[in-house]
C-alpha cells in the first residue's frame, strides 16, 4: 500500500483534535496506522491509528497524502465550506470527500501525564480564554464565577496557554491568524502556560469535578476524557462543537446558554442578511441581532447552579 499520511493544516488545538475521527477512518480503511503531519505532535503520542508523527513543515514527498483544512473560506474556490454551519469533525472529513456517522465522531487520545496541582482535589477547571467576541465570556463573569465557587467551598484551577504557536487561530471575519489570550482572574490555582496536554488530560480524568469553557481547544481536549463538561453559550450552534462520547453529545455534558436561543452565528438567515447569498459566512465575531451585549452568553448564577448540581451528586 505504501506510506499514507494526513496533514492537518492548522495550529489551533481544537481543530487538530477534531481531525482525529478522520484519522481513525483513514487508518481503518487503509488497514494500517498512518503518518500525521501536525503543529502539535504531542497530541498523537501512543495513538493506535498513528504510525509516526512529523512536524507540519516536514517534507511530505513519497506519501499518499490527505490534506485537512488546506483551504479557507473562499467562495471563489470549489473547496468553500461554511465552518459556522458544519460539525467541526465533519469539516475535516469532507476534505477527503467523506462524511462520518455518529458512531465515528468521537475524538480519542492516549497521552496522559500525572501532575502535582497542589493540595486540592475535586476542583473546577476553568479556561477564561479571550478570542473573538461572541465566544469570549467577560472577565467580570469569570471573576464572579470564581468568587461564587469559593463561597461554595469548591476549589478552582485556571488553565490556558497564550505563549506559543498553538495559541493562534484563524479569524474568519478578519481573514487572518490572531493571537488568543487568557483573562487575568484573581483566586484559584493558576496554571496558565504551566501544563502540557497530557497533564491536562490527567487532571480531567483523575481529579477535576468538571471543566468550564466556551467553544475552545480545552472543550475538545476535555471531550477526549471522562470528565464532566460545562460549555458556555455563544452564537454558534453548540451541537456543531459539543464532543461526542459513547455515541452521544449528552454524556457528562451540559450546555449553559443565555436568554437568546437563536444561534445567529449558525443561522443561514444572517448569511442572506449580510451578503444576499447563502454561501457567505457573516461576521460572527459580533452579535448579528445587534444587541448591546451577547445575550447568548449565560448568566453566572446559571453556571454556578450547574456546578453545584454536579457537586451534590
Amino acid at each position: 500500500m505504501g506510506k499514507v499520511a494526513i496533514k492537518v493544516n492548522t495550529t489551533a488545538l481544537g481543530d487538530v483534535i477534531s481531525s482525529i475521527p478522520t484519522l481513525n477512518k483513514l487508518s481503518k480503511s487503509y488497514e494500517q496506522p498512518i503518518t500525521v503531519f501536525t503543529a502539535i505532535p504531542s497530541l498523537f503520542e501512543n495513538h493506535p491509528s498513528v504510525f509516526e508523527v512529523k512536524n507540519i513543515d516536514d517534507d511530505t514527498s513519497g506519501y499518499t497524502l490527505h490534506e485537512l483544512m488546506k483551504h479557507k473560506d473562499n467562495p471563489d474556490t470549489g473547496d468553500y465550506k461554511m465552518h459556522n454551519m458544519i460539525d467541526i469533525r465533519q469539516f475535516h472529513a469532507w476534505d477527503v470527500g467523506i462524511s462520518l456517522t455518529t458512531d465515528e465522531l468521537e475524538c480519542d487520545l492516549y497521552c496522559e501525564e500525572e501532575i502535582w496541582v497542589g493540595a486540592v482535589d475535586n476542583y473546577v477547571i476553568i479556561h477564561p480564554s479571550i478570542t473573538w467576541g461572541s465566544r469570549t465570556w467577560s472577565k467580570d463573569n469569570w471573576q464572579e464565577l470564581v468568587n461564587g465557587l469559593y463561597e461554595l467551598d469548591i476549589p478552582v484551577v485556571i488553565v490556558g496557554n497564550d505563549s506559543n504557536q498553538s495559541s493562534t487561530e484563524w479569524n474568519f471575519d478578519k481573514q487572518e491568524y490572531i493571537s488568543k489570550n487568557i483573562h487575568d482572574i484573581g483566586g484559584g490555582v493558576k496554571l496558565i502556560n504551566k501544563t502540557t496536554i497530557p497533564q491536562l488530560r490527567w487532571m480531567m480524568n483523575n481529579q477535576a469535578l468538571c471543566v468550564v469553557t466556551m467553544d475552545s481547544g480545552i472543550l475538545h481536549l476535555a471531550g477526549t476524557t471522562d470528565c464532566n463538561i460545562i460549555q458556555l453559550g455563544s452564537s454558534i450552534n453548540h451541537k456543531l462543537r459539543a464532543p461526542w462520547r459513547k455515541g452521544s453529545q449528552d454524556y457528562k455534558y451540559q450546555y449553559v446558554g443565555g436568554d437568546c436561543k437563536i444561534a445567529c452565528g449558525s443561522n443561514l438567515k444572517y448569511h442572506l442578511k449580510e451578503w444576499g447569498v447563502i454561501r457567505g459566512v457573516p461576521p460572527i465575531e459580533n452579535c448579528l441581532e445587534n444587541y448591546p451585549q451577547f445575550e447568548c452568553h449565560p448568566k453566572v448564577v446559571n453556571v454556578l447552579n450547574s456546578i453545584r448540581g454536579l457537586k451534590e451528586k
